[in-house]
């Protein structure tokens, strides 16, 4: 151990020694990436050692609380930095395939650190050669959506069932007050979050040099003044909102194809999702050839605008017993879903607001009827009757018996 540390510390010496203003470009960037490679071959022989000293209980009567608490206290070393060591160097036990390519630079120290999930979750060996060899060159930015894509692949969850989870999950939380202040958080799906994002960027307005406010300033005069609005009743709704940017095949909207779509923003948008969201959507034909756009076709609906008004004035607001959300609030949605065959007619479209379109589209929910004599059975087998609410269904109840 003593020689190979004395040989280290001569390299290092050597390095430090080296006057890099008189290399030529070429030689800089081989530099540059020789000594990241051996940075990161010795980041994980450090992160191996330090989960062995954490195992054997080597900081064990030193005062220190762990491994990773004594390093920080002896040489200054952020304890975070110690403790993801640890984590990745179980992630490299659990794969000796990544180990290796770590070793021989296919894959960077960085990405390594952040697939501990991944490799955890992997169902063998076969599925975990198959992980590296879609992350292998890839920074952590990059690695990051191909692993999310790895996941869903080998996921025992149904689309529907991880949805769900993600659903069950939605929250909302404030803290009480502090220097007259209250501070909060909340945490949504990607694809609503970022239509809660599209929607108070919208009204906080573009930045401009007349304008000082920060970023984060912004965008909480954009939240203050949707609810404001909401406050005071002005809110109208409509089909016309900030517009949500996702890129998704014609395959996979006619239901041939499960790839996921991706937003501008480059979030993951699972296909049956989309497949929902279209029913409601301006799509927009974009014909490619060899990566190029050879053809743009104008943006339309599924449901054109005249349906939409005929749905408003018959359903009145979403068609949920005892819902009252306000039709103009609704999304549109396909009681025979578009992908297997259910026409854009009035008889096959309905109004629901988002939290009720989302109950009809849970697994097990049976559709019974038309758009006129509509009756859902849920997954419990309960039933439930959903008639128009819009002034013409007032003629269609029946009247009460004479007396």
């Amino acid at each position: 151990m003593h020689a190979a540390l004395e040989l280290l510390a001569n390299a290092a010496d050597e390095l430090e020694a080296l006057h890099v203003a008189s290399l030529a470009p070429a030689e800089v960037r081989s530099l540059l990436a020789t000594v990241q490679h051996h940075l990161d071959r010795m980041q994980v022989s450090h992160a191996r050692a330090l989960q062995h000293g954490q195992d054997s209980g080597a900081w064990i009567g030193t005062g220190a609380r762990s491994m990773s608490a004594w390093l920080s206290e002896h040489t200054g070393a952020a304890y975070g930095e110690s403790v993801r060591k640890i984590r990745l160097a179980d992630t490299l036990d659990r794969c000796a395939e990544l180990r290796t390519a770590v070793q021989h630079g296919e894959v960077s120290r960085a990405t390594a650190e952040v697939m501990f999930d991944a490799v955890c979750s992997a169902p063998d060996a076969q599925s975990l050669s198959e992980l590296v060899h879609r992350v292998s060159g890839l920074d952590p930015k990059r690695a990051k959506p191909a692993m999310e894509q790895w996941m869903l692949e080998h996921s025992p969850e149904t689309p529907e069932q991880r949805e769900e989870r993600r659903w069950l999950a939605r929250s909302f939380t404030h803290s009480g007050v502090a220097d007259g202040m209250i501070a909060g958080s909340w945490r949504l799906p990607v694809l609503e979050a970022r239509e809660v994002l599209a929607a108070v960027s919208h009204l906080a307005g573009k930045p401009s040099e007349e304008d000082g406010r920060s970023t984060e300033q912004r965008m909480a005069d954009g939240l203050m003044q949707l609810c404001a609005a909401y406050s005071k009743g002005t809110i109208t709704g409509g089909r016309e909102a900030p517009t949500l940017l996702v890129t998704v095949s014609a395959e996979t909207l006619a239901g041939l194809s499960d790839a996921p779509g991706v937003t501008a923003h480059g979030d993951p948008i699972p296909a049956h999702t989309l497949r929902h969201l279209a029913d409601d959507a301006l799509i927009r034909r974009v014909v490619m050839s060899n990566q190029r756009v050879v053809e743009l076709g104008t943006a339309q609906r599924f449901a054109t605008e005249q349906q939409f008004l005929a749905l408003t004035a018959r359903d009145g607001s979403c068609r949920w017993p005892g819902c009252d959300i306000p039709a103009a609030w609704c999304d549109v949605d396909h009681l025979i879903p578009a992908h297997a065959g259910g026409p854009t007619t009035l008889n096959n479209l309905v109004l629901w607001c988002r939290h009720h379109h989302r109950e009809k589209h849970r697994p097990g929910v049976t559709v019974h009827g038309d758009a006129h004599h509509l009756h859902l059975e849920l997954a419990d087998g309960t039933s439930v009757t959903c008639p128009p609410k819009g002034v013409g269904a007032l003629h269609e109840r029946p009247r009460p018996a004479a007396a």
